[in-house]
């Protein structure tokens, strides 16, 4: 196979399940499987929280890679792709602004009320306040390793196999933001997640540069992760999700945002 082959590699719609479950797997089970001496040595978790996540995405790009038949390299090849400062800030503002929307959303699905719901989102919240105990290990991993391989796997391979596949760029990005909120395996980042992955995807479909994105990621996991250790809670937000007054007005300039960076890299980048 060719270099220019690899560079093309593609990915159908349904071929995009198989790379998700693969990612989902890796990042969730294989991780599992590194981090779980833990459980009898809690010392050991300051070292293997962030080995857990470099192994299983080390194994998930190595099997995905083979997947859609393409190479470290090329994968690597978007990862610094140049664009301008004014994108950059356009970016970050564009993320901003539907931070407040991306609340709401998850604010929808109730953690009250069903007994089974409730149990689990209990669960979670137990999860990822054990971080509280081990802010460094939680910090490379969270607000680091988790940006820089998730957004590799979901934008850099998935959505742009999608993308050079010739799948409409906008069931591309919500089919790879669907799957991305999905891999999360619960309700509420599934919303939260998914419609983030939506503002990572089309910052990379119009950029290609996907250093911006895991800009942005690393720095929403960064805001969620200070906020935990302020609050020693994850049930806290950024805004106030019942402010559908501000969360509207928000929404409103994210979209002429998004709307102003296609309009800037209009005709600039090709998929096909």
């Amino acid at each position: 196979m060719t270099e220019n082959e690899t560079a093309r590699f593609k990915i159908s719609i349904p071929k995009s399940f198989g790379v998700a479950f693969i990612i989902t797997v890796c990042l969730q089970i294989v991780a599992g499987i590194v981090i779980y001496p833990s459980k009898y040595q809690p010392s050991l978790y300051h070292v293997l929280l962030p080995l857990s996540f470099i192994i299983g995405g080390l194994v998930s790009l190595k099997i995905v890679s083979h997947y859609v038949k393409t190479t470290w390299s090329t994968i690597v090849a978007h990862v610094w792709s140049p664009t301008s400062i004014g994108i950059l800030f356009l970016s970050i503002f564009f993320y901003a602004f539907m931070l407040p929307f991306a609340e709401f959303l998850t604010s929808i699905v109730p953690t009250k009320g069903i007994p089974w719901l409730e149990e689990f989102y209990k669960q979670i919240l137990d999860n990822f306040e054990t971080l509280l105990d081990y802010k460094i290990a939680g910090f490379i991993t969270v607000c680091i390793l988790a940006p820089i391989f998730e957004e590799i796997l979901f934008r850099g391979i998935l959505l742009r196999g999608l993308l050079q596949k010739g799948i409409s760029p906008i069931l591309a990005i919500f089919l790879s933001s669907f799957l991305f909120g999905l891999a999360h395996l619960n309700p509420w980042q599934f919303l939260g997640a998914g419609l983030l992955g939506a503002v990572f995807g089309f910052v990379y479909y119009r950029t290609k540069s996907l250093w911006i994105c895991i800009f942005l990621h690393a720095l929403n996991n960064t805001v969620s992760f200070i906020m935990m250790l302020r609050y020693k809670s994850m049930d806290e937000n950024v805004t106030n999700p019942n402010d559908y007054t501000s969360v509207l007005i928000s929404f409103a300039i994210a979209l002429f945002l998004g709307w102003s960076i296609y309009k800037i890299t209009k005709n600039k980048v090709k998929w096909n």
